[in-house]
């Protein structure tokens, strides 16, 4: 009974543990707003052996393909972390759009994130 119970405790917290990833895969726009202007930004979210990666491009920048050293997704919370910059996000997704807050240089920017269509 005690193995019965211990296996249920770990099926169930696996189930909790797993996310549903193909909800983010894809290139997000957003805009950084900051006290001098809206920054635009573009999220580049990929799956690679389960394992989320994300880029950054700040085009106004002329910035491309910034990797992101820590990247989660979990109860619908997207974090993002760039330590060369020094950057984190997070953003919680509603009705298909990330809502958060862009973390640098000891400043906190809203950061909105949509979906780009597929053309």
């Amino acid at each position: 009974m005690k193995f019965i119970t211990t296996v249920l405790l770990v099926l169930t917290s696996l189930s909790f543990s797993l996310q549903d990833n193909s909800k983010v895969i894809g290139d997000w726009n957003g805009k950084i707003v900051t006290p001098n202007g809206d920054l635009e930004i573009i999220i580049h979210l990929t799956e690679n052996e389960k394992a989320l990666k994300a880029t950054m491009d700040s085009p106004m920048q002329n910035a491309y393909g910034l990797a992101f050293d820590e990247v989660s997704f979990k109860e619908n919370v997207l974090k993002l972390k760039m330590e060369a910059i020094g950057g984190t996000y997070e953003g919680t997704l509603k009705d298909g759009k990330f809502t958060g807050k862009w973390k640098q240089s000891g400043q906190i920017l809203d950061m909105n994130l949509e979906k780009k269509e597929k053309k």
